[in-house]
């Protein structure tokens, strides 16, 4: 069985201003993984999970 729980949030301003902070720099990780990862299979070469969160 699975269960899904929704939440609203309602944070104040400087709470939006973190959150902003944080989400952007978790989405510049992801983007640079992603092209890590892109640039990599182009020269025939793979890298797994572990090593791309090393």
């Amino acid at each position: 069985m699975k269960a899904r729980f929704r939440y609203r949030i309602y944070p104040n301003r400087l709470q939006r201003l973190m959150l902003a902070k944080t989400f952007g720099c978790a989405r510049m990780v992801c983007n640079d993984a992603i092209r890590l990862r892109q640039d990599l299979y182009q020269k025939g070469e793979k890298v797994g999970d572990t090593e791309l969160q090393k």
